[in-house]
C-alpha cells in the first residue's frame, strides 16, 4: 500500500506518455488536426533512411566516449582528493561545473570555441598554436569537441558518487598496505578500484543512459551541425518533431530510442549486480 502513491505517479509519468508516443507512432499527425494510421510507415521510413543509420554512429561515438571519458576522469579525480590538505579545495572545484545550467555552460563554450573571437583560439595564438581553428565548423573535429564538454560539464556528479565510495572504505587498509610497501599507484589499483567496483559499475550504467539521451549540450553547441556531424538520435528527434512537424516520424524514432535505453538499463543493472557480489 505505501508504494501505491509511487507506483501511480510512475504511470502518469511515464506509462501513459509512453503508450500515446506508441500510438503516435503509428499515425501521421503535424501538430494540428486527427492523427492519420499510417501502420508501419513511419519505421519503414527510418530504417530506409540513409541518415538515421548515420545518426546511430554518431549517438553510439557520443555515447561511449562521453561515459568513458566522464566515469575515468571522475575515478582519478576522486582518488586525488582522498587526501590532505587540498582536499576540500578540489572538490569544490571539480564539483563548480555542475552548478550552472547545461545550457549556459554549452553556450559559453560555444563562444569560446569560436575561430575568431573565441578565448580558446585566443589563449593557442598566445603559445604559437595557432587561432584560426574551427573546431565547431569542422564535420570531422566537432563531435569530438562536444564530447569534451560533455565529459567537462557533467563529472561532477559521478565524482562525488566515487568519492563517498572511497570514504566508506577503512583507512586501516590502506595503512597496512603502506606498511606492506604499496604505493599510491598499487594502493588504487589492487584496493580502490576493487572496493568501489560497485558504484562504478552503477555510475557508468546511468552515464550510458544519460549520455545516450543526452540533447542539450550538442543542440546549443552545434544543433546537430556541421553537415548533421553531431546529429545525435535526440537532436534528430527534435528537428523531426518541431522544426519539420513530422511526429508520427519522432515518435516512432523516440520508442526505438526508448527500447535501446530499457536495454541498455536492463544490461547495465545485471552487470552491476554481478559487480556487486
Amino acid at each position: 500500500m505505501l508504494s501505491l502513491p509511487a507506483l501511480a505517479g510512475i504511470i502518469i509519468a511515464f506509462l501513459v506518455p509512453f503508450i500515446g508516443t506508441i500510438r503516435l507512432s503509428f499515425t501521421t499527425w503535424f501538430g494540428i488536426g486527427e492523427a492519420e494510421p499510417v501502420g508501419l510507415s513511419n519505421y519503414k521510413a527510418l530504417f530506409s533512411d540513409p541518415t538515421f543509420y548515420s545518426s546511430i554512429r554518431v549517438t553510439v561515438l557520443y555515447t561511449l566516449l562521453s561515459a568513458v571519458g566522464i566515469v575515468i576522469l571522475a575515478t582519478v579525480t576522486a582518488m586525488s582528493v582522498r587526501r590532505g590538505r587540498l582536499a576540500t579545495v578540489l572538490r569544490i572545484i571539480w564539483f563548480l561545473p555542475a552548478i550552472a545550467p547545461g545550457t549556459a555552460v554549452a553556450v559559453f563554450w560555444a563562444f569560446a570555441l569560436q575561430p575568431v573571437s573565441g578565448a580558446v583560439n585566443g589563449l593557442l595564438g598566445a603559445v604559437g598554436l595557432g587561432n584560426t581553428h574551427a573546431w565547431l565548423a569542422s564535420p570531422h573535429d566537432a563531435i569530438y569537441v562536444v564530447i569534451a564538454v560533455t565529459i567537462w560539464a557533467n563529472v561532477a556528479f559521478p565524482f562525488l558518487l566515487i568519492v563517498g565510495a572511497i570514504e566508506r572504505i577503512a583507512p586501516e587498509i590502506y595503512e597496512a598496505a603502506q606498511l606492506d610497501g604499496a604505493g599510491a599507484a598499487r594502493q588504487a589499483y589492487h584496493i580502490t578500484l576493487p572496493l568501489t567496483r560497485p558504484v562504478l559499475a552503477m555510475v557508468t550504467v546511468l552515464e550510458l543512459i544519460w549520455n545516450f539521451n543526452s540533447f542539450t549540450t550538442v543542440w546549443a553547441m552545434t544543433k546537430g551541425g556541421p553537415a548533421e556531424a553531431t546529429n545525435t538520435l535526440p537532436v534528430r528527434l527534435y528537428i523531426d518533431a518541431f522544426q519539420n512537424f513530422e511526429f508520427g516520424k519522432a515518435a516512432a524514432l523516440g520508442v526505438m530510442t526508448s527500447v535501446v535505453l530499457v536495454a541498455i538499463g536492463l544490461v547495465g543493472l545485471r552487470f552491476a549486480n554481478r559487480s556487486a557480489v
